[in-house]
């Protein structure tokens, strides 16, 4: 907060504001003081290209309503530079009519943000996937715009991976999103115990996962690396749903 107070009394168009809560909190603070047609998001962490805000802007001048930009990852080590390879779609693999951006790189009309009620507040994990999601469900089209990037580094340990995905998994559990790629996950490792078919499956489930790893990282990260993942994914996932499930029960109750 210092070096954005210095910042702001040093560029009079920038405005610093600090609110209690979480990230969507905060992004909504931001958003609804702004008087600009068009609101571009980023993250704390990131280093945004010089012509990003030039070119995530252009297919909302040109009449889209939202625009999704895309990330690269900075790396300093063999773990950093798996962990990127093994959890951030390259260009190559994204698909752009199924894309939902993070909020690290997305840009809207607050006219969109306004017709979703801004991002969701009672997530606090992984706020931007509900949002998008939200987006796309009032019928907005997303124009992907590939050359508009930030810059961020990814997780160097596993400690700092484990709570990573832990965290997102907590969100789409309680957001009750993503269901079908966590159930994936758990036919990895549930049809173990019911030999010999459902071992049969889950051998396969796991060799067709673990080739898609390596097809992308050829490194001695990459098993851990899936244990750590499916992990944090499967107990955060179930974190959330169990807090989803009391939010449920309160409001019949209610």
């Amino acid at each position: 907060m210092e070096i954005l107070k210095d910042l702001e009394e040093k560029h009079h168009t920038l405005k610093v504001y600090s609110v209690p809560g979480n990230r969507a909190k905060g992004r909504n603070a931001a958003i609804a003081k702004s008087t600009a047609e068009y609101i571009a998001v980023t993250d704390a962490g990131c280093v945004a290209d010089p012509f990003w805000l030039e070119k995530i802007s252009e297919p909302l001048f040109a009449g889209a309503e939202v625009a999704s930009g895309f990330y690269e990852p900075v790396v300093q080590n063999p773990l950093e530079k798996a962990v990127a390879k093994m959890t951030i779609p390259s260009l190559k693999t994204v698909n752009p009519d199924t894309f939902l951006p993070s909020s690290r790189s997305v840009a809207f009309s607050k006219k969109a943000w306004e017709t979703v009620d801004g991002y969701p507040e009672e997530f606090s994990h992984n706020e931007d996937t509900p949002f998008d999601l939200r987006l796309k469900s009032q019928g907005y089209t997303f124009v992907f715009v590939p050359d508009a990037l930030v810059y961020w580094k990814p997780r160097s340990s596993f400690r700092e991976v484990w709570r990573q995905f832990h965290q997102y998994a907590y969100g789409d559990g309680e957001a009750l999103i993503q269901i079908r790629d966590y159930l994936l996950i758990f036919l990895r490792y549930i049809p173990l115990f019911f030999f010999p078919y459902g071992t049969f499956l889950a051998v396969l489930l796991w060799f067709l996962r673990l080739a898609k790893d390596f097809s992308k990282c050829l490194s001695i990260y990459t098993l851990p690396l899936r244990f750590t993942i499916d992990f944090a994914d499967m107990i955060g996932f179930i974190k959330g749903l169990k807090v989803a499930w009391t939010k449920w029960r309160k409001s019949k109750s209610s």
